[in-house]
């Protein structure tokens, strides 16, 4: 019986012992989710950052809309020839950039947080229309410094190539509006 007795309470303060570790560790997880979801949340938010770092090195000068899928001022750098000094400025500017629009980017991305999520307001849309005019100013700065470190020779070659995209633009827009004319004459009239 005393045998019985003692298995009895060794197994009960074994399952005790388990029983105050799982209460313990469930506890320790319920206080440390909402610091691992910060921390998933700051992860997620660098990964993006730096992502939209490495879209905007490689096109050259950053966050400008029609640079993205015709080459933008990246690629028409590259048609300038410039030497590894001005890419050396070039790049210099660029992190200078990068680097000084940080706090207006991270803020425009929790805005958009925000819309998605549905608690966007009037004051968070005239905040995100604020960021965005600084962020273009900033941009206009960006893109004087690199006129700075460009030859007389690459400026002129510079205007001559954004004329010719201007043009190649207005041409696929009066192309499109053909189409679109095109389409609405051939298109049977419904009654």
């Amino acid at each position: 019986m005393s045998l019985r007795k003692g298995l009895i309470a060794v197994v009960g303060i074994v399952l005790a012992c388990g029983m105050g570790a799982a209460a313990a560790t469930a506890q320790d997880q319920s206080q440390t989710a909402p610091a691992q979801d910060e921390t998933l949340r700051k992860e997620r938010i660098e990964r993006m950052q730096e992502r939209r770092e490495r879209r905007e090195q490689r096109q050259g000068i950053a966050g400008h809309r029609e640079m993205g899928r015709h080459g933008g001022m990246g690629h028409r750098m590259r048609e300038l020839n410039l030497t590894e000094q001005q890419l050396e400025q070039r790049r210099a500017i660029m992190e200078r950039r990068v680097e000084s629009t940080k706090v207006q980017r991270e803020e425009l991305f929790r805005l958009g947080e925000k819309r998605r999520a549905g608690t966007f307001t009037a004051e968070d849309e005239a905040r995100a229309k604020t960021l965005h005019q600084e962020l273009r100013s900033s941009m206009e700065s960006v893109r004087s410094e690199m006129d700075a470190v460009l030859t007389s020779e690459q400026k002129a070659k510079l205007e001559q190539l954004e004329n010719e995209r201007k043009q190649d633009r207005e041409q696929r827009r009066e192309q499109r509006l053909k189409e679109r004319q095109e389409r609405l004459k051939n298109k049977p009239m419904s009654l």
